[in-house]
């Protein structure tokens, strides 16, 4: 046997890469200057999102809520954050919370780093309110 890319792995990797590319720029919200995004809509959908037992599901919720700076959302994450089961989905909606910027966030996000049962959580929370301290010198 032959070490090293053969054709078909070379193709398999090309192809693979094509699909990624694809999936990644299809999955990009389109947001054309004829419509207008109802974000009070858009944020009542990702807080239900966060309710999903779906972990993608509510990662993904909690990602959007984070990126689009739905303050709203800002008690359902933090009950995540305190309540959620897996770590995963307690990480992401830290995450989210650090980018809304808010002092209800920074709270629990700073509790979290205390007291979260988990270490590697707690150090995750930890490394992203150390990452972000020009952000939240304004809040103090």
């Amino acid at each position: 046997m032959r070490k090293g890319l053969t054709f078909h792995n070379l193709l398999a990797i090309v192809v693979a890469s094509v699909l990624l590319f694809a999936a990644a720029v299809a999955s990009q919200p389109v947001v054309s200057s004829s419509q207008s995004v109802d974000w009070k809509k858009a944020e009542a959908n990702y807080i239900l999102c966060l309710t999903s037992d779906n972990l993608g599901v509510k990662q993904s919720a909690a990602t959007f809520i984070g990126e689009y700076q739905l303050k709203g959302a800002v008690e359902s994450l933090v009950e995540i954050l305190k309540t959620d089961k897996t770590e995963r989905v307690r990480m992401s909606a830290a995450l989210a919370l650090v980018n809304l910027n808010d002092n209800r966030a920074r709270n629990a996000v700073e509790e979290a780093a205390l007291y979260d049962g988990s270490d590697k959580v707690a150090k995750f929370c930890e490394s992203l309110l150390n990452a972000s301290p020009k952000k939240f010198s304004a809040l103090k």
